[in-house]
Formats: structure tokens, sequence, C-alpha cells
């Protein structure tokens, strides 16, 4: 069986993500920026909840292990852009927010990073981010799926 990678969704997702994350950190650096682009979509992240969120929904929603999280939050209280604090409803809960600090230095940057997405859909129509946006909508979908099923089996 001959696996041709031009013609693979996820060959051509992992090269368009790593071309955005290389071209986020320049944006970032060139901005004297003190966080790496995996930091900075986790300040993002955050800021779009608009609410504190559990490690566990942060990690979630992020696609990625909570100890991996966990360390990059480590680096953001370092630097007072989050804070922890004990849930309201169960205090063995840990609940992660923006400070007012990380969310007024949050809105420096989006601008730059703002210009980035505009050069990366430069050419495509809104008709077609959208139609692309459902595509990996679905096919994130798919995968969850398959390796929830995968880890309920294994």
């Amino acid at each position: 069986m001959h696996f041709d990678s031009e013609s693979s969704p996820g060959f051509a997702i992992g090269r368009v993500s790593y071309l955005i994350r290389a071209g986020m950190a320049a944006v970032l650096k060139d901005a004297g920026w003190p966080f790496s682009p995996e930091e900075t979509q986790t300040l993002i992240t955050l800021s779009d909840a608009g609410a504190p969120l559990s490690m566990n929904e942060l990690a979630s929603l992020m696609i990625r292990d909570p100890t991996t999280v966990k360390r990059q939050l480590n680096r953001l209280v370092d630097h007072k852009f989050v804070q922890r604090t004990a849930s309201a409803d169960d205090a063995r809960v840990v609940m992660i927010s923006l400070t007012k600090r990380g969310e007024q230095q949050l809105q420096t940057v989006l601008p730059s990073l703002d210009n980035l997405r505009k050069v990366t859909l430069k050419g495509i129509s809104n008709e077609e981010l959208k139609v692309s946006l459902k595509v990996l909508q679905v096919m994130q979908k798919n995968l969850s799926n398959h390796l929830s099923k995968e880890s309920n089996h294994g």
C-alpha cells in the first residue's frame, strides 16, 4: 500500500500548524513578549472563556494533557498573568483565571497575532473559511470519539 502524504489532511494540518506556531513565535519575539505560543494560547483560551476554568476544563479546551498545562501555568502565575484559586463548589478543584494584568498585557499582543491571522487567511474567502472550519471541527470530533473509544478498550 502506498501512502500519499500530499493528499493526507493530517500531514497538511501538521505542516500548517507548524508554520502557524513558527509565525506566532516570531511575532511574539518581535513584540518582546515573554511567553511561548502555547503559553499565549493558554492566556487566549482563558480570556475567551470569560470565567475561571478548572485545570481539566482548560486542558480539555486546549486538547492538552493537564500536566503540560500545569507547567505552562506555573510561568504565567510567576509573571502574575494568571491566578489559581480554590473552587467555591469544591475546595479540591483549582480554578484558573486571568489577572487584570494578564488581560491587559494580552490585549497588547493580540493585534500582532491578528495580523498573522490575516496573512494566514489571505486569498481564502469567508465561505471557504467557514467550510474549512466545519470540516476541521468534524475531524476533531471524529478523532476525539475514536480516541475515547480506544482508551476505553485498551
